[in-house]
């Protein structure tokens, strides 16, 4: 988390801003030579995860983001990774990491949902343009809440721009529109929690935890298929969870113990992705034999061979993840194992007590 007030009107590309901008493009490339053409077709996109009308009545609750990596054309990309370059980069700066996703991937959900729910007749919708426009809406949140110093210039002309382009014909503006509102929504709610954090919470959490916690909490959520009363129960678990790994960051060599605490949870959360997932790879496995024959038939072939074995194969990945977890954060399990004083929870507990809100 960056402590400084203020931004500036461009900001090199962070950790999160670089990955999404990755993935976007060679999502594109892949759709791009699935289609054979100019241009990806209609069809290859709809196979790999457009948003439509009956996607929530079929239970495709994946495409509820999947859609967000797919772009009709090399405009459409180019546009809307420059949005994402220019508009994310202040943004991850000012928040962080693991804030920067949770709003991105909240504002890509509601644009989506938006999209469903008002949309009179079928709706079919592919783009990044929620999750940009979120992160729009979470930079307008901060300058109403007083947390940056961007120029209101910079909001007039890129919320003008956003206004414009919705007239255009092809153009989601739905998913515009609920991207923003959902990123003003969840910056807003992100700030309360941070707010009123030394009320509720001992110490600041690191990014790496935070963010830990957040790809579990996606993981788990994709495995129960984001059923109502299973989420309910994952969110009371994660609840627990961090008030667990608050307590544990209070006491001295307390941030190893953090480190061993997510190690178990990591291990025990692949362990459930393999033995749920690995039966059903029996069958038909999707993989893209046209694009790298050789790679997709080792991999069918290694994937067939752990589904021959399961419990092999759980063990292998548990202690796997066991033992990659504490390698990964090697250098917080060191500085934690060193806090014999207690003086690195002590500075966890001080930085909760400096900070109101974001």
């Amino acid at each position: 988390m960056k402590f400084s007030r203020s931004v500036g009107a461009f900001e090199v590309p962070h950790t999160a801003t670089a990955l999404l901008l990755g993935v976007n493009i060679v999502v594109y490339a892949l759709v791009l030579q699935r289609s054979g053409t100019s241009v990806p077709s209609s069809a290859a996109l709809f196979r790999s995860g457009a948003i439509y009308s009956g996607a929530l009545a079929r239970h495709e609750y994946w495409r509820l983001v999947a859609y967000a990596f797919l772009h009709v054309s090399m405009l459409h990309i180019l546009t809307n990774m420059a949005c994402l370059v220019w508009w994310g980069g202040p943004l991850e700066k000012r928040i962080g990491t693991a804030y920067f996703l949770l709003i991105y991937f909240a504002s890509v959900i509601a644009g989506a949902l938006f999209g469903i729910f008002t949309s009179p007749g079928l709706y079919l919708s592919v783009g990044a343009s929620a999750g940009i426009s979120g992160i729009l809406g979470a930079l307008l949140c901060l300058k109403l809440l007083k947390r940056i110093d961007l120029p209101a210039s910079f909001f007039v002309i890129n919320l003008g721009l956003n206004v414009l382009v919705a007239f255009i014909g092809r153009v989601d503006w739905r998913a515009h529109l609920g991207g923003i509102l959902a990123g003003m929504v969840v910056c807003a709610v992100i700030d309360a929690f941070e707010v009123t954090g030394p009320k509720l919470m001992r110490c600041k959490f690191p990014e790496f935890v935070k963010l830990n916690l957040g790809i579990l909490f996606a993981v788990v959520a994709w495995l129960t298929d984001f059923s109502p009363v299973a989420m309910l129960l994952v969110l009371a678990v994660l609840i627990v969870a961090v008030k667990g790994i608050d307590v544990a960051l209070s006491l001295p060599r307390g941030l190893a113990l953090t480190v061993a605490m997510l190690a178990a949870g990591n291990a025990l959360v692949m362990g459930a992705v393999v033995i749920l997932t690995l039966p059903e790879t029996t069958g038909d496995i999707l993989l893209p034999a046209n694009l790298v024959p050789w790679a997709a038939s080792s991999l069918r072939s290694l994937i067939e061979a752990a589904a021959a074995v399961p419990v092999i194969t759980t063990l292998i990945v548990v202690v796997a993840v066991l033992g990659l977890t504490p390698l990964v954060y090697w250098p917080e399990l060191t500085r934690g194992l060193n806090d014999r004083g207690g003086f690195v929870a002590a500075s966890f507990r001080a930085e909760r007590g400096r900070r109101r809100g974001l």
